[in-house]
Formats: structure tokens, sequence, C-alpha cells
């Protein structure tokens, strides 16, 4: 709880649907109650929203049959609040604090030295990136626009971040990565493995898509209505994962007859998820 930005994330989640709103206020209060030393935190995610009471409850696990997994013996009253069914649970207090000094963690490194906030995740996407604007940077961290260039008008006034003019007029930030990433590694520029930039946000709101695609079109047993739906979904669910960065696979064609166009769906998501930035199997 200590690293998370909730205001980021709170301002993320707005953007999104009511249930996944809902998913991540269950979750807030569940760690309100648990991480009494971040209760206050958290209680501003935990109010975000909670179910309406026209709508039915619905299983948070569930079998490809549809069937509760694993088989609720006591329903969880927390999430059952929030209109989800799951049994009751209690934490095995087994993990760890996280290594902020990890190169894979640089996001709670740099929220370790710079706080939380606008700063650091402005400086993590210039680590990552030859240089950005604010309205570049802004879209792709999650914050307002408005945000990320006050960040970044500071982060240049102390002479560690730069600015230059591209294209019309245009001002974009860049900082020399070889200097940081020696003064936050102790070594050598070329000894570094850079971690790569994946826009998660975007990458999770493409396999949501995905996952609700799937679900509607569940109980439809012609092959014309399901593989319509699925192209229609396609062009979206294909934009998402293209703003995420990684590289993708050709996505089906619109010539495929409705009745293999479901198994090249699922053909597209399987490279999808077995791909890595840069690279596609």
């Amino acid at each position: 709880g200590k690293w998370i930005d909730i205001h980021r994330l709170r301002g993320i989640t707005k953007t999104k649907d009511e249930k996944t709103q809902r998913l991540l206020s269950v979750v807030a209060y569940f760690l309100s109650q648990e991480a009494k030393s971040y209760q206050r935190k958290w209680h501003v995610l935990r109010t975000l929203r909670k179910l309406d009471p026209d709508v039915q409850s619905e299983m948070l696990f569930q079998t490809k049959q549809g069937k509760p997994y694993p088989q609720a013996k006591n329903n969880s009253a927390i999430f059952h609040n929030y209109g989800f069914l799951r049994d009751e649970f209690s934490l095995r207090k087994m993990s760890k604090s996280v290594s902020v000094v990890a190169k894979s963690n640089i996001r709670f490194l740099l929220r370790a030295l710079f706080s939380i906030g606008s700063r650091s995740e402005c400086i993590l996407y210039l680590l990552t990136h030859e240089a950005g604007h604010p309205a570049e940077v802004a879209n792709a961290i999650g914050i307002s626009v408005r945000g990320a260039q006050d960040a970044l008008i500071e982060l240049a006034e102390s002479g560690l971040v730069f600015t230059r003019i591209k294209g019309k007029r245009m001002m974009e930030y860049w900082l020399s990565q070889e200097r940081w990433w020696k003064f936050l590694f102790g070594i050598n520029f070329e000894e570094i493995k850079k971690p790569i930039w994946l826009d998660w946000v975007s990458l999770f709101s493409a396999l949501i898509n995905v996952w609700k695609i799937l679900n509607e079109i569940e109980k439809s047993k012609s092959d014309y209505m399901r593989s319509s739906k699925l192209r229609e979904s396609m062009e979206t669910i294909n934009l998402e994962f293209k703003k995420s960065q990684l590289v993708l696979p050709p996505i089906p064609s619109r010539d495929i007859s409705p009745a293999k166009y479901e198994e090249e769906f699922q053909n597209f998501i399987i490279k999808v998820l077995g791909a890595r930035s840069g690279t596609s199997r």
C-alpha cells in the first residue's frame, strides 16, 4: 500500500466501466480494513462506487461452465456489499516488502526518490523514451495534461530535464538517459538492461474488453452472431493493444467466414498474450 499512487489510480478508474469501479472499490475497502496504517489512504477509493440496489450480485470467479469457483461456503459480506459473490477469506500474512531498488521496480524507486505523484511518473516516461511533450506524457502515465505539464516545467527548472522545439513549435522534454541511469544504479550505461515501457492502462483495458465480449457471446449459438460481435469488438481491442506498445500479430481478416472467425480471434489473442515488447511469437 505504501507505494501505490491512490489519486492516479482513482483518476484512471473514473474512465472505466461501473463494474471495474465497483471491483476496485471493494478491494480498497478490504485493504482499508486489513492495513490499518493505510486506512485513510485506501478510504479514498472504497467510496468510488458501491452496488446499485437494482443490480444483482454476480460471481467474482467462475469455471468455464459458469459455476462458482471455488464453491462458496460462506460468502464474503464485504464483496457482497459491492455486488460480488466470493468465499470468505483471510490473508496468510506471508507477503514481503517490495524491493524498491530492483530495476524492474524502477517506478517504486522513483516514487521513493521524488515522492508519489506526477514528477516520478514523468521521469519514468523520459527514462524509457527519447522525449515527450506534455499531452503525450499525460496520456501514457494516466494523469491530466495540466498535471504533466506543471511537473515537466518544474523538473526542467532543475537543469537536469531539458526542453526543445519539435515540429510546429511543439515543446518536448528530454533528459540524458546515460547520466540518469548511472546516477540511479551506479553502473555504466552500457551495462544497464533498461526496462521497456509498457502502457499497462491500455493493456489491461484491452484484456477487459476481450473478457467482456467473450462473456457476451457465450450464450449465442449462431456462428454468424458470434463472429459478428467479435468482428465489431476487434477494432477497439486491437487499438488498445497497439497503445500498450506490444508488437502485435496481424488482426483476423474481415474476409474470414463466420464459422472460422471465432477460431482466428482466439489465435490472435493467444499470440498477443505470448508476445513480448520488441518481438512477436
